[in-house]
Parts: structure tokens; sequence; C-alpha cells
């Protein structure tokens, strides 16, 4: 199966034959994965906080981008982050920008390794499975916020803007997209959104997999020395 990248918004009008659903929920990084020979272990999509792209490494030929993956943490924890914060000159942040200031010092709870073109090949998914359901997603809120993200200006012309865009505008809006979907995905699970179908929206139901999939959490393979 071959990907092809649309670096137009996607008309969601547009219902293709069946092998577009198909495409999008295909085994494209379990191939990738096991090309590395690597193991995985799935970590529930509604433990995940946040993922942030933050460099890139050349490994055997080709340029890995490096995710780091953060953990829901406990009440607990936030607090006790908060107090130590608000006694250094971060204080005078605003809550946002606090947030940000903690995020980058805490260390990733692990890290994944993807190819740019595995980062397109998920947005291309949500974008196919999207125009395979239009009949549900016309009618699903949940849907229409993810249609939001997936013709959103920063999330177009991905191509061109790894050409003429500088290394940290890459890791910004490789972030910002798998943010995007994780969020949407993970509320609507908890339901914080509300949508007439949320009991079986089978367009969400696809993009978790793939963003479980995408984000699977790999190991190298142990040489058995102690």
């Amino acid at each position: 199966m071959s990907w092809t990248t649309n670096t137009t918004a996607p008309q969601v009008q547009t219902t293709p034959s069946s092998s577009a659903i198909d495409a999008a929920t295909s085994s494209s990084f379990t191939m990738a994965a096991k090309t590395r020979n690597c193991s995985s272990s799935l970590v529930p999509l509604q433990r995940l906080e946040c993922v942030r792209v933050s460099r890139n490494i050349r490994r055997n030929g080709s340029r890995f981008y490096v995710a780091d993956v953060f953990l829901q943490r406990s009440a607990a924890r936030c607090r006790l982050s908060e107090s130590v914060y608000r006694a250094s000159p971060a204080s005078q942040l605003s809550p946002l920008a606090m947030r940000d200031f903690i995020m980058a010092e805490r260390e990733p709870d692990f890290v994944v390794e993807r190819r740019f073109s595995e980062f397109r090949w998920l947005r291309d998914g949500v974008v196919a499975l999207i125009r395979a359901n239009g009949g549900h997603v016309s009618m699903c809120v949940d849907c229409q916020e993810l249609v939001q993200v997936a013709i959103a200006s920063k999330h177009q012309y991905w191509t061109v803007r790894r050409l003429f865009g500088s290394k940290q505008q890459r890791f910004a809006l490789l972030s910002a997209f798998v943010n995007d979907l994780l969020v949407l995905t993970t509320s609507a699970a908890r339901g914080s959104l509300t949508s007439i179908v949320a009991e079986s929206c089978i367009v969400r139901e696809g993009v978790a997999v793939m963003l479980h999939e995408f984000l699977k959490r790999s190991f190298q393979p142990s040489l058995g020395i102690i």
C-alpha cells in the first residue's frame, strides 16, 4: 500500500471506496517498527499527557525525529511541582507559560523515534478516515473537531515547511499535530466532548488506533548481557 501526501486541505464531503479505510488503518507504523527490529509496549492513550518532538538523529542513513512522551502525573505530584516553582522566578509567568516551563524541565517517561514520512502517514491516514466516513462525520460533533484539526492551516504544506522551515519549526509542527490528535481522542474518550453518536464514533476510534500504534514504546532487543 503506497501513501501519498496531499498538500491541500481535505474535502471531507467525498467518499472513496472501502480501500481508503484499509489505507487509514494499515499497519504502516508496525512495518516500520519491524524494520528496526524493535519490540513494543502499548500505553493507554488516556495515560499520556503530551508529546514533544525535541530533536532528530541519524541512524543507518535515515533521519528519525525523537518524540518525548510524558505520562499523566498524580494530583499530589502536580501540587508538589507547582509549590516548588511558585517559590522560583518562574512564579511571575502566566499559567500557560508556567506549564510550558515545567514541561521543559521534566524528563520524558519514554521516547519514540519516527521518520518524517511516518508523521505524514499518520496525517494522511486521519484524512483518509474522515473522507471514507463522510456521512458519519457530518453528524458527529467529535468528528467536526477532528476535521478542524485536519484542515487547519498550521497542519498543511508539510513538505514545503520541511524544506524551508527551521529545525525548531519542524519540531513544533510535528508536536502540535500529534498533541492536537491526542487531546481530541482522549477528551472524547473521557466523555468531555458531546456527540450524538458518541457511543460508536468509528472515526474517533480509528484515529485512536492509529495514534496508539504511532506512539508505541519501542525497545531495542536485548543482547543478553548483564
